[in-house]
């Protein structure tokens, strides 16, 4: 049995269970994944050129389920359970995750496509989210414009900075953006680390939370187990009506930038509606893990026929 590819494959639910074992300890760095976000998004644009970003029919097909679905999810939910109807709805729009180029590019998709996503549906919540937050809480005291900076302050210095530093380099100093490209095999471990922290601090969310019994956090967690495996498999089946590879619109639709919600929760929304994202964090891990490690069984035994 070769442990090193088990290790391998299934390293995301191996950090997660070291998550839940020194969750006293992680939760506390939580602050650190903000810069390896940025290191592997920098390592992931060194292998994408400005001219494979190309908005497609199956990124606007993809647009047009995201939004719809959240808003049907809003009004359907709310009349039961406002808490719930907001954070079903923010898990559906939150953007594209900054690993999912990592991860799609690991099982043989596209980075270029899933980071065109990315870009967009970042951008679109910096101008469409303000006016969903004052509608849902028009006590808010933020103006508009306040609030899009606010956010776009987030998106910019997470998603554009590594972006413009990346093709930066390539025209001006090829050779360090060659030595990064060479590194790029990094973004995956650093992930898993990102991966540890955040399932630490999920655990000390819920420990220090007096809102979330086991009764109430088992009932949101199978909300949000619904609505992960529901945007996995809308993301795959659009990619699919558009002909376009399954695994790019599965990618680019579930996996989610969940420390995004978290902070626009926190920020402008409810702390108890912040727990769903964490969740969320849980769910599509594990879903990546077992998509990854498939992948990779997939690899071996083509190779060994």
């Amino acid at each position: 049995m070769n442990f090193a590819r088990i290790f391998r494959d299934y390293a995301l639910l191996w950090a997660m269970l070291l998550g839940i074992l020194f969750h006293p300890w992680l939760w506390k760095w939580a602050p650190l994944t903000t810069y390896t976000l940025f290191l592997m998004l920098l390592l992931s644009y060194t292998k994408i050129k400005p001219t494979d970003i190309k908005f497609t029919r199956t990124h606007l097909l993809m647009f047009a389920i995201q939004w719809i679905a959240a808003m049907l999810s809003y009004f359907i939910i709310e009349p039961y359970d406002h808490t719930v109807a907001i954070g079903v709805a923010l898990l559906i729009l939150t953007p594209t995750a900054t690993a999912a180029p990592v991860i799609t590019s690991m099982l043989g998709g596209s980075i270029a496509f899933v980071t065109t996503y990315l870009i967009v549906s970042n951008v679109a919540i910096a101008l469409i989210g303000p006016v969903l937050i004052g509608l849902v809480y028009p006590e808010m005291q933020m103006g508009y414009w306040d609030t899009v900076l606010t956010i776009l302050s987030q998106v910019s210095m997470l998603l554009v900075l590594p972006l413009g530093i990346a093709w930066g380099l390539r025209y001006t100093v090829p050779k360090i953006h060659d030595k990064l490209s060479n590194l790029s095999f990094l973004t995956f471990w650093m992930w898993v680390l990102n991966i540890m922290i955040l399932i630490g601090a999920a655990v000390h969310t819920y420990l220090t939370s007096e809102q979330l019994t086991p009764r109430y956090t088992l009932l949101l967690l199978l909300i949000t187990l619904a609505t992960t495996l529901g945007l996995y498999y809308l993301g795959g089946r659009s990619a699919k009506w558009t002909g376009a590879i399954i695994v790019n619109g599965r990618q680019t639709l579930g996996q989610k930038n969940t420390v995004f919600s978290i902070w626009l929760a926190m920020t402008f929304l409810d702390p108890e509606i912040a727990f769903f994202p964490t969740l969320y964090i849980v769910i599509q891990n594990v879903i990546n893990s077992l998509e990854l490690a498939a992948h990779q069984r997939a690899k071996h035994k083509y190779k060994e026929c």
